[in-house]
């Protein structure tokens, strides 16, 4: 089976969604009052959360780059680097072909 962006993308999708489902829990259903045991995150989950939450925040569009790309285009002095390109393509071929 090969992995592709498109994948983890789903993936990452997937696990937030159900980081966001837990977040909107009440704290109290985070404790078993029958049993009186608390469930504790440990740091590492503690600070993923916190880089998920700050990465939710973040525009989806970076448009300040949008912007000064679509001036580059008018003004006609954007350059493809074709070069950059290619090696991410083959990149992306080998790491495909070994999974």
């Amino acid at each position: 089976m090969r992995i592709s962006d498109k994948h983890i993308h789903q993936v990452l999708r997937a696990y937030s969604d159900q980081v966001r489902r837990q977040e909107k829990r009440p704290i109290s259903s985070s404790i078993d009052k029958s049993s009186g045991h608390e469930i504790k995150l440990s740091p590492e989950s503690q600070e993923f959360l916190a880089a998920l939450q700050t990465l939710r925040n973040l525009p989806e569009v970076d448009t300040e780059r949008v912007a000064q790309l679509r001036q580059q285009i008018k003004a006609g002095t954007y350059q493809v680097d074709c070069n950059s390109i290619a090696r991410r393509m083959l990149a992306e071929h080998r790491l495909d072909r070994l999974i």
